[in-house]
């Protein structure tokens, strides 16, 4: 299988480091195709950057991948990526499908997330069918080992910890938030908050859009002064929450975007600005509590792999036929 992964996430590199890199991946692979005759999948998150490649030789594609980036991006990153292989690389798409390899164990936004990424790179170029049998099986073990093994996780996630760290800033008066963005991370923010009792909520965002199944007020640009807590997440590649935009008063800003949409310069003694990063690390304690039910699902979505990539080699090189005498 002539499949392979290069990568940097949220365990080897931090927010400014994974923004560069998602930046320079969205220049050069989003639309273009520089790996010749090649073909690849590019997943970006907050947590991760993830070019996911066929090529004949997987050796010159990785030397390949690797001096574009270098081209792009003028910080020494070399030490902070990862790269497997075969067997290797589909073990690590499928545990980050399921979640197991996320900032927060076993959370549901990634898979969603590799399901588009996988859609948007079909629809832009012909894959590989190594690729299509990585992302659609590596999709398919994901969904069962979260339903026989992670479906009944307490699992502490972003909306819970973005929850508690407004209870303690604002003295549990919390403020009515403003979302920066109609994302899908904000929108399931939203919903929570809603569920938790807030009903004054407010989006700002470019579309306009309206935010289904959520009463929600939409408020121009001009109006982020008027608020105390704000939620930021859009695919910008640029600052757009800067310090001409705040008030004077004291603001909870939370930046959960990479690339950043907060100017992390705003952090001051009456603005505490909290990103991504930030986050999973109020989530790790609370985490280390799942270990055990997460090591279970570790190990059979490991024998799942296995399993699956045996099949598809007999079906590639079937073995010939014994002959009797």
């Amino acid at each position: 299988m002539h499949i392979g992964v290069i990568g940097i996430n949220h365990k080897s590199a931090t927010v400014a480091l994974r923004e560069t890199i998602a930046k320079a991946c969205s220049r050069r692979f989003s639309l273009e195709n520089p790996l010749g005759c090649g073909t690849f999948v590019l997943l970006s998150t907050c947590n991760r950057s993830e070019l996911y490649f066929c090529t004949d030789s997987l050796s010159t594609g990785h030397e390949q991948i690797v001096s574009i980036l270098k081209d792009e991006v003028a910080d020494d990153f070399d030490q902070k990526l990862y790269t497997f292989f075969g067997y290797d690389c589909f073990l690590h798409l499928a545990k980050v499908c399921a979640g197991l390899d996320s900032a927060i164990v076993a959370e549901t936004e990634i898979q969603g997330q590799v399901k588009n990424a996988y859609a948007q790179a079909t629809a832009l170029r012909p894959l590989s069918k190594d690729l299509h049998f990585l992302f659609q099986k590596s999709l398919k073990i994901a969904k069962e080992i979260r339903r026989d093994h992670l479906s009944e996780l307490h699992v502490p996630d972003l909306e819970h910890a973005i929850y508690w760290q407004a209870k303690e800033y604002f003295a549990n008066n919390l403020p009515p938030p403003l979302f920066v963005g109609a994302s899908q991370i904000n929108c399931k923010i939203a919903h929570f908050l809603r569920y938790k009792g807030i009903e004054d909520i407010h989006f700002c965002s470019r579309s306009n859009q309206t935010i289904v199944g959520l009463d929600a007020k939409m408020v121009p640009w001009e109006r982020l002064k008027e608020f105390s807590w704000i939620i930021s997440a859009t695919k910008s590649p640029n600052f757009i929450v800067k310090e001409d935009m705040l008030s004077d008063r004291p603001q909870l800003l939370i930046d959960l975007a990479v690339p950043r949409n907060i100017d992390p310069s705003l952090q001051s003694a009456t603005c505490k600005l909290l990103n991504i990063d930030d986050l999973n690390l109020l989530l790790e304690t609370r985490i280390a509590l799942l270990q055990q039910r997460v090591q279970l699902a570790d190990y059979k979505l490991n024998l799942c792999v296995k399993k699956s990539l045996a099949n598809f080699r007999a079906k590639s090189s079937p073995l010939p036929l014994a002959i009797t005498a």
